[in-house]
């Protein structure tokens, strides 16, 4: 059971996700004020909610790309 937990902790990616809450927090006003004059409250949270969707997705699909090795970089110094 542990060592099924650390897998699924080693592929959790907390900068990229904490990256993602941060793009959210900063795109949600902006979405909120596009949408209120047209759509009111009820569109508007909607709105910022499927941009959530979106940006979580987003991420979702950026930490399961896999990690270019090493030996794939030119500049990499030899060992």
């Amino acid at each position: 059971m542990r060592a099924h937990i650390r897998r699924i902790l080693n592929r959790f990616h907390a900068p990229t996700m904490l990256l993602s809450l941060m793009l959210w927090l900063c795109v949600a006003p902006f979405v909120l004020w596009l949408t209120l004059p047209f759509f009111g409250w009820q569109g508007g949270i909607t709105a910022v909610a499927i941009a959530l969707l979106l940006i979580l997705a987003a991420c979702w699909g950026i930490c399961l790309l896999p990690k270019i090795p090493e030996e794939a970089n030119p500049h990499a110094t030899p060992k």
